[in-house]
């Protein structure tokens, strides 16, 4: 048990799987843009509030996401899919306003996460959860995963 912590230890992104990077990547990405996104709408004035708006909440969502992922939570896959549920729900609001560069980039950044969550997901849910695995890859680190309680008592 003390080598597999001392083998966790050693880098956070040598346990992650390629879905799991891809992902944490384009949410990485997404957080920054839609961000970015929310601050140039809202300084075009009240039309574009409501895009504003959401793009608000998918970057918090995104960041959100990332750090789900971070910390290898066991409640990650249930925040990414509701993520793509709200992301895709938002969509056709922003898309009205595609003509705006900002709002057209961050469309893109929310398909491209949209589908490596999905790919994501389908990994979680396909069976390649190994030991107590959920999206992280921290199967290595049994301590963390292995002893799991459903009474959701906090570490901290």
């Amino acid at each position: 048990m003390a080598g597999q912590e001392i083998q966790s230890g050693q880098s956070f992104e040598n346990h992650l799987t390629n879905e799991l990077r891809i992902a944490l990547e384009d949410f990485t990405e997404l957080s920054h843009v839609a961000d970015w996104c929310a601050k140039m709408c809202a300084s075009e004035g009240p039309q574009l509030a409501t895009c504003a708006a959401i793009c608000r909440d998918i970057a918090e969502l995104a960041e959100f996401n990332e750090k789900l992922i971070a910390r290898d939570s066991m409640f990650g896959p249930e925040v990414a899919d509701t993520f793509v549920r709200i992301a895709e729900e938002g969509l056709p609001e922003l898309r009205q306003f595609q003509q705006h560069p900002h709002v057209a980039e961050t469309i893109t950044v929310i398909d491209r996460t949209i589908d490596s969550c999905l790919t994501l997901l389908e990994t979680v849910e396909g069976g390649q959860q190994m030991g107590g695995q959920q999206m992280g890859g921290q199967q290595m680190s049994g301590q963390a995963m292995g002893t799991q309680q459903p009474s959701g008592g906090r570490t901290r």
